[in-house]
């Protein structure tokens, strides 16, 4: 049977029927003596909160609908952005009072997602990728997850995801994998770039626990086997978490930004 028309290729308005999360309630422990006592999100990139960066893009791309996951020191981050309207955003918020790991902080935005599929994005890495090939790509698989994979800027530094032919995540790790001689992989190369496409039944699999749990570590490689795919880009990425790419995002960003259409700022 042929599939039906794709949405995300077919309306060029559709991504603004795609809501984004980002997870931007994290301490920033490795930025301490740059960000002595703001999140993350809250950085000063160049004289702008680095949240202004991501918002921008998204806006960009045609994303109207925004939640943010804020934790620590959430209200600075409620009385920067607003409502939105200066990004052209509509902005939600999910506030935590306790820490509760990435994937606990995505299970309580659970009630801001209506509906499926939908983008989570890292608050703290800034990847340029074509999220409408990504959503394309995550339509054609029939997936129930997608991980926005970026080059490796530095062997080792990160974690490999690794890949089949058909473009499934099979393992986490920059160890090879113990596969088959006739089995092709994908590698090294390839990590996690801090951009999902997810379907709403990913809130299944993240238990309301008390304790903080971490979608990263816990929730992804539960997901071997169970429709995981990456979607590999070779476009810009950086991780300000990172105190040396903090510091180079402070020339690079601004570059990006002033490349971004006018309406989207």
């Amino acid at each position: 049977m042929p599939k039906t028309a794709n949405p995300f290729r077919v309306r060029a308005s559709s991504l603004e029927e795609v809501t984004a999360v980002i997870l931007c309630g994290g301490l920033g422990r490795r930025l301490r003596s740059a960000v002595p006592d703001l999140p993350k999100c809250m950085a000063s990139v160049a004289g702008r909160p680095f949240i202004d960066y991501q918002l921008d893009w998204l806006r960009g791309i045609g994303i109207r609908d925004v939640v943010l996951c804020t934790g620590y020191k959430a209200q600075s981050v409620r009385e920067y952005c607003g409502n939105g309207m200066t990004h052209g955003l509509l902005l939600r918020y999910s506030p935590e009072s306790e820490p509760r790991g990435t994937a606990g902080a995505l299970k309580h935005a659970e009630h801001y997602v209506r509906r499926g599929p939908f983008v989570v994005l890292d608050g703290d890495s800034f990847f340029e990728l074509d999220l409408a090939g990504m959503l394309f790509d995550h339509w054609s698989h029939g997936a129930r997850a997608t991980i926005g994979l970026a080059r490796a800027p530095e062997p080792g530094r990160y974690a490999s995801v690794w890949l089949d032919p058909q473009e499934q995540v099979v393992q986490f790790g920059n160890a090879a994998p113990d596969f088959e001689s006739d089995r092709v992989v994908l590698s090294t190369q390839w990590v996690n770039g801090g951009i999902y496409v997810f379907e709403r039944s990913i809130f299944e699999l993240i238990a309301n626990a008390p304790e903080p749990i971490s979608l990263e570590r816990e929730i992804l490689p539960l997901m071997i086997g169970m429709g995981l795919y990456g979607f590999r880009s070779n476009a810009y990425f950086i991780d300000i978490g990172v105190p040396e790419d903090f510091t180079r995002a402070q020339i690079e960003l601004p570059e990006k930004l002033a490349c971004m259409p006018q309406d989207s700022r």
